[in-house]
């Protein structure tokens, strides 16, 4: 019976430590087969630093970071796949996977106090779509409409600004809920919505809309309930990263007055969920600079997707790449690596060309890019 206990709590332990793990590729070089293992593992650990911490970070710090982290990359990291060792006259070379524990490795970097430095507080866009669910009612008149986002917007901005958060002006938002009112579109594209953060360079775009509006009870005055939906946008990948749904009632004398009120109670509570899900996310979305999403239209085949990879990771810098989803004559890439973008996106056209194709780029917005087989 306890050796039953012993290996479920051994098998709990690895289960767990596999979900800390990100796998990582990388070359190792040595004058044996051992160092270069050890090579590839301290290389491996390398690039899931670049994974916590940007570019600059790692700059500044390189020996810090080194001298904290020798002799620690098997703790931090196991082989999980490896070539066979080549001799090429001067020692022996092999390309490793690892699997990397990030809690851990993070655990170290947080010891030298690196990723809060690194992580500073994102810049945010609040925008808004104020075309409500078919058949709802905000007040009775445009004025009313108005009147509520304003309160919203600003009890949102109210408590991000408080948390210390740099907001972009309400112009900006204004000017895209003009522009969505006017498509009279009730679901938002996500990939819009990032494309107008990138334009103002936000970090975070937090975009909110109402998905319901009711009377409540019978009154002498009125009551209102209002139901919000908000979610947390990286600009970047176009990616949604967190979604909230908030609700709030109010009583006043008149029903547009309580739903004033419930409008800045819901925005308030919106601000407050939200910045805790800044917190929890913005330092993994941070470390997910050097994480850029590749979308090749006119390539699903099996056999050119293998190519375009083995091609693209042929690139320094660029072994890691994996496949996220194909179909639809597309296939959408992932690649993790301390490189720039303009520097991926080069490395995407290079490899296009390599393999006699013609890639156009047609859609580019951060760390994001679309490229069309022609």
């Amino acid at each position: 019976m306890h050796r039953i206990i012993t290996l479920a709590l051994l098998l709990t332990v690895a289960l767990t430590n596999l979900a800390l793990a990100e796998q990582f590729t990388a070359t190792g070089r040595g004058n044996s087969e051992e160092s270069a293992v050890a090579n590839g593992l301290n290389n491996a650990v390398d690039l899931a630093v670049k994974q916590l911490l940007d570019e600059e970070t790692v700059a500044k710090n390189k020996q810090k970071i080194t001298t904290s982290l020798k002799g620690k990359a098997r703790k931090l990291a196991r082989v999980v796949q490896k070539s066979d060792p080549e001799f090429t006259g001067a020692g022996y070379e092999l390309q490793l996977t690892a699997d990397v524990n990030m809690k851990a490795l993070e655990h170290e970097i947080n010891a030298l106090g690196l990723l809060q430095d690194a992580m500073g507080n994102p810049r945010i866009m609040v925008i808004y779509t104020p075309n409500l669910p078919q058949g709802g009612k905000l007040g009775q008149t445009r004025r009313d409409l108005e009147a509520f986002f304003d309160n919203s917007y600003g009890a949102i901005v109210e408590v991000l600004t408080e948390r210390g958060f740099d907001v972009i002006d309400k112009s900006s938002a204004q000017q895209f809920s003009i522009q969505v009112a006017d498509s009279h579109e009730l679901d938002l594209d996500v990939n819009r919505a990032a494309a107008y953060g990138l334009k103002y360079h936000a970090d975070l775009v937090l975009h909110y809309q109402t998905v319901g509006v009711g009377k409540e009870g019978y009154y002498s005055g009125g009551a209102a309930r209002i139901f919000l939906r908000a979610q947390l946008i990286n600009p970047s990948t176009s990616r949604v990263i967190a979604s909230k749904d908030v609700e709030s009632g109010s009583h006043a004398g008149t029903i547009q007055e309580a739903l004033y009120q419930a409008a800045k109670d819901v925005g308030y509570k919106v601000g407050v969920v939200m910045v805790d899900s800044i917190k929890k996310n913005w330092k993994h979305e941070k470390a997910g600079a050097g994480t850029f999403i590749i979308v090749l239209d006119g390539v699903s085949e099996v056999d050119e997707i293998n190519s375009f990879k083995v091609a693209l990771q042929s690139t320094p810098g660029l072994e890691n790449v994996r496949e996220r989803e194909s179909g639809g004559g597309k296939t959408t890439l992932e690649i993790k690596s301390g490189k720039s973008a303009d520097e991926v996106k080069s490395a995407v056209n290079t490899t296009g060309k390599q393999l006699g194709w013609s890639l156009r780029l047609i859609r580019s917005e951060g760390a994001r890019s679309t490229w069309k087989r022609q």
